[in-house]
């Protein structure tokens, strides 16, 4: 691993090894993080401003400093930076509010996209038929993802390119030749039996779903005539919740949430599963991937 800083002008520093690091990436988090720890203090005229973490010469990691911290103890310095990357300029800006009429994705780039340094990929660019509103207190990523979500049926995601992308994300199958240990959790606390619904025209929660699938699990839910999600989604989210596959590797692991990998000395019920989150860390000397694994959009 090599970790490459640049400070606000642009010049770039060239760090020695960390004594540790912690790489997160999340199906749920837009951006991935970084915590890194260097046995050693920085020079004080050097205020580094973004961190590029290299693996075999190619960059799994691009992104802004969040804190810097120097630690004296027992006379010796240490450093800790922690870090996101790019996409979390989107979490940190507000869009402006406003209501655009027939908005298109170059349209969205150009407002908020390209005054963070950032820009989009895939998607069609043309104008879309409708309003979207943008209210005061909105961030930019969740301005985006209402537009994405909504006109191009897709959640954006950043790219190792450090660019966001308004394509269906392609998942790569992955294989764990360095397997260190594996573990099947089964919550049926997760689990949803029943969904009631509200009735459009008297307004009684009167439409009963069963989950056939929740064997002997009693966990109800009530959803308003207009709420966003059906019985057959929120079961779905349920049975995923319900299910995990956590694996550990030696080494680095370079995976991405949505990559697939199936476990099926686990049983059937494992085979396809999805990654959620991956955890890889760097101790002492020592590597190491977490990777926890949920059933794919199929589940339910």
């Amino acid at each position: 691993m090599r970790v490459v800083f640049s400070t606000p002008d642009g010049a770039e520093l060239m760090a020695g090894p960390p004594a540790g690091l912690t790489l997160k990436r999340d199906a749920d988090a837009p951006a991935d993080s970084l915590e890194l720890f260097f046995a050693f203090d920085f020079p004080a005229e050097l205020a580094p401003c973004t961190a590029r973490l290299e693996y075999g010469g190619e960059a799994v990691f691009d992104g802004i400093v969040d804190e810097q911290t120097v630690r004296l103890e027992k006379g010796e310095k240490s450093t800790f930076f922690s870090l996101r990357s790019r996409a979390a300029l989107l979490l940190d800006n507000e869009a402006e509010p406003g209501t655009l009429r027939m908005p298109s994705l170059r349209l969205m780039e150009q407002r908020l996209l390209r005054p963070l340094g950032l820009s989009a990929e895939g998607g069609e660019t043309g104008a879309r038929q409708g309003e979207l509103v943008i209210e005061k207190g909105t961030s930019c990523w969740a301005a985006l993802c209402a537009f994405s979500e909504r006109f191009l049926d897709v959640t954006p995601y950043e790219t190792r390119a450090g660019k966001l992308c308004f394509s269906p994300r392609i998942p790569k199958t992955l294989a764990l030749p360095n397997l260190v240990s594996l573990e099947k959790r089964r919550l049926p606390s997760a689990q949803i039996s029943r969904v009631v619904v509200q009735s459009t025209r008297t307004g009684a929660y009167s439409a009963v779903f069963d989950n056939p699938t929740a064997g002997g699990v009693q966990r109800v839910r009530y959803r308003a005539a207009d709420a966003g999600t059906s019985p057959a989604e929120i079961f779905a989210a349920g049975e995923r919740a319900a299910l995990s596959v956590r694996a550990v590797c030696a080494g680095f692991v370079d995976a991405e949430p949505g990559d697939i990998c199936s476990f099926l000395q686990l049983g059937e019920a494992c085979a396809g599963m999805r990654l959620r989150a991956m955890r890889y860390s760097l101790t002492h000397g020592t590597e190491e991937t977490e990777l926890v694994f949920e059933p794919g959009e199929s589940a339910g």
